[in-house]
């Protein structure tokens, strides 16, 4: 439960914060909406990969043939 809390958790904060600096952006060079729509996607973006690398971490920890790997 505490993983799936954070990786739903990690891609929420870099979505909000993805389009929280696009709105600002929007902002100071009045380019509604484009700067709101580039920044929830870079958000989204940094999310997923945030979520996938920390994925990938947890089946590297968990595969049994790695760790036979990682003593050598």
């Amino acid at each position: 439960m505490q993983i799936a809390f954070r990786l739903g958790t990690e891609l929420t904060v870099a979505t909000i914060i993805g389009g929280l600096l696009g709105y600002a952006l929007d902002y100071f060079f009045g380019s509604k909406p484009w700067g709101l729509v580039v920044g929830i996607v870079f958000g989204v973006a940094a999310g997923c990969l945030g979520v996938y690398r920390f994925a990938m971490k947890l089946t590297v920890e968990e595969d049994p043939e790695n760790k036979d790997l990682e003593n050598q």
